[in-house]
């Protein structure tokens, strides 16, 4: 009998429990905190109980920055049939995640030149204007997690039709957000770091938090982004809510899938 999804996602989390890929150093990382292993280990659960992430499938990390979600796609993807693509503008990144990664003949990084004021300033070409390096209807299950909560709208847009040209027609988006319903996003002293109280002057929908560069973190009204989603794609999102907001998760930013 052949092993259910829920099994082989068990198996590949102890794999990746039991040392399959090495964390980077305090030092390497330069995005996102928390345990190495563990959110790899949770997101992982979350791609393939909440996405239907297959083994065989082809998959795009939009940002993949120091391999988070590489890592345990690692212990999942099977090496014959399933393969995984990640780019980030940030060379340090891509260049940990080379080497960490060697062992896996699937797995290709790519540092994309783009400009980010927050991340990659040197970048030379806009966001606006990237064409992500995968061929169109190639990618199974496409992952942008913590991704455009450090990007402007126009910016969004542009990722989001990428993703629509690259994804199959039965592809799937999985993408993190910072959203909020109402006039503004909820206040949250106790999270200085998302503690959202800048509207942006042209675009009442995105918010910037006070006194932080404002590509640092960027909260979007919901409605927003299910209209971008839809308008991009093509495809009706469906919002799951995060922790950040106050409620109870399991995610503490909202996932969107499309």
């Amino acid at each position: 009998m052949m092993p259910t999804r829920t099994e082989l996602l068990k198996r590949a989390r102890a794999v990746l429990k039991g040392g399959a890929v090495k964390p980077p150093s305090a030092e390497d990382v330069f995005v996102g905190d928390g345990d190495f292993i563990s959110i790899a280990a949770e997101f992982l659960g979350y791609f393939v109980e909440i996405g239907g992430l297959e083994r065989h499938h082809t998959v795009l990390d939009i940002g993949c920055g120091i391999g988070r979600m590489a890592a345990g796609l690692a212990c999942y993807l099977d090496p014959l049939t399933g393969r995984y693509h990640g780019f980030d503008p940030v060379p340090k990144g891509i260049a940990w995640c080379n080497q960490a990664f060697a062992a896996y003949p699937h797995f290709r990084f790519e540092q994309a030149d783009v400009f980010n004021e927050h991340y990659w300033p040197q970048g030379r070409v806009l966001a606006t204007d990237y064409h992500f390096p995968l061929p169109d209807w190639s990618v199974d299950f496409a992952i942008a997690t913590s991704v455009f909560t450090h990007l402007y709208y126009e910016e969004v847009e542009a990722y989001l039709k990428e993703a629509a040209r690259v994804l199959k027609p039965e592809g799937v988006l999985f993408s993190t957000f910072l959203l909020f319903d109402g006039e503004r996003p909820p206040r949250r002293p106790n999270l200085p770091h998302l503690d959202f109280s800048e509207p942006h002057p042209q675009r009442p929908v995105m918010w910037h938090v006070k006194d932080k560069p404002p590509l640092s973190a960027v909260a979007y009204k919901t409605s927003a982004v299910i209209d971008l989603i839809k308008r991009t794609t093509g495809r009706t999102p469906k919002v799951l809510p995060g922790r950040w907001r106050g409620g109870a998760g399991p995610f503490f930013q909202d996932v969107v899938l499309a």
